[in-house]
């Protein structure tokens, strides 16, 4: 299985796709280009300086979980939120959202017609193509002010400064976990991937919030007076990065509105829906939880959890693709049952699993056997299993 295919997906994959189809094997002789992605910007009339405040989400994991808890906090304060996040679970219509839910399918064709035809518009690509993260991002942001939300938070698709969210200034961002991720476009060091994601980090960024502890590449990047979450479970810190970003804005930017009755971190908790992040879910009388971590603290973490909340005996179904730390994040699983699936297979490698291992087969058998499960893994992987138990995806609240 992969995400749920929407023709108006086309335009946004469009450029990518033709790139991919030109390059040889595995390796990348075709690349993303930043100077193509000014030339949309430009098109669609949008400046660095958006014309509401926003808020930017970046880091190695947790974005989305931050990325819905500034949403809803600063949907708590009274206004109308504009989200880009990415990726997606089922369906890339949850890439743009207002108030915490998805575009709807009417609007989204919309959104695809409107990207058409800015491609259409643009010189032909000759050295380098539009991203789909980018596309959404940019072609996201023009349709999400034309709908006239009065703030907006965004998630970096992948990178800081090599990603398109670069093209803007935000006066607050938040800083999720950063860790060694994509060196293949990064850079070959966390070093370089620490360098890439902060540095949106700018002289228009009033206030930086951050999960921590962050490794010394990053830490030493962090401006002196950054905020730093340094307490609780991950889901609960990144919960917080998110809050305290979106607390951040409004002070920034709102100062005139009321920040009393904001919601706190467990009161988010308890509000946010948010399936792939330590999500329960209920499967042929046994209980399944669905996780997208992808490095050993936040593996052991679920764990943790896992062995409260499961029965004995449970078995684990986990996707770590060679991008990431694959070693430590097993290390992590041991001494329990572990099936290694592989997803997305089309843009990942997972040598740790068999070619026939799919999320569906290792599904499958799961529930045959009857027992509960664990699985963890990448955004991929959680996202077809919850299309393969039809769980909602498109309302954070």
């Amino acid at each position: 299985m992969t995400l749920r295919h929407d023709p108006a997906d086309e335009p946004f994959f469009r450029e990518w796709n033709n790139a991919r189809r030109r390059e040889t094997g595995r390796v990348r002789t075709i690349t993303r280009s930043r100077a193509r992605s000014a030339l949309l910007q430009q098109h669609l009339g949008l400046t660095r300086d958006l014309p509401v405040p926003a808020c930017l989400i970046v880091g190695s994991k947790g974005k989305g979980t931050a990325v819905a808890a500034a949403t809803a906090t600063l949907h708590a304060a009274g206004l109308r939120v504009g989200t880009i996040t990415s990726p997606p679970l089922r369906h890339n219509r949850e890439r743009i959202r207002v108030d915490g839910a998805a575009a709807s399918q009417s609007d989204y064709e919309a959104v695809s017609r409107r990207a058409a035809r800015a491609l259409d518009c643009l010189p032909a690509p000759h050295a380098g193509y539009l991203p789909p993260s980018g596309m959404f991002t940019l072609v996201g942001l023009r349709w999400l002010l034309d709908a006239e939300v009065d703030v907006l938070v965004v998630e970096e698709g992948l990178g800081g400064l090599s990603d398109d969210v670069s093209l803007f200034s935000y006066p607050a961002v938040g800083v999720t976990q950063i860790f060694s991720e994509h060196l293949d476009v990064l850079g070959g060091s966390l070093d370089s991937v620490a360098a890439d994601l902060l540095g949106v980090i700018d002289e228009a960024t009033e206030r930086v919030v951050a999960f921590s502890p962050q490794p010394p590449q990053a830490q030493t990047r962090l401006p002196a007076n950054t905020v730093p979450i340094e307490t609780g479970a991950t889901l609960e810190r990144n919960i917080r990065v998110g809050a305290e970003t979106a607390r951040s804005l409004l002070a920034v930017s709102f100062p005139d509105r009321p920040h009393q009755a904001l919601p706190n971190a467990r009161e988010l908790a308890d509000k946010l829906i948010l399936p792939g992040r330590a999500s329960l879910h209920a499967v042929d009388g046994a209980q399944w939880c669905i996780d997208t971590s992808i490095s050993p603290e936040g593996v052991a973490d679920i764990r943790g959890r896992a062995e409260r909340i499961l029965r004995p005996g449970f078995r684990v179904l986990a996707a770590f693709p060679d991008v990431k730390d694959v070693e430590g994040c097993i290390a992590e699983l041991d001494g329990l049952p572990v099936t290694f699936v592989g997803a997305g297979r089309e843009y990942l490698n997972y040598t740790r699993s068999q070619a026939g291992t799919t999320t569906q087969k290792a599904a499958h058998d799961a529930r045959t056997d009857g027992c509960d499960v664990l699985a963890v893994g990448t955004q991929s992987f959680a996202g077809e299993l919850l299309e393969l138990l039809e769980v909602e995806t498109d309302r954070w609240w």
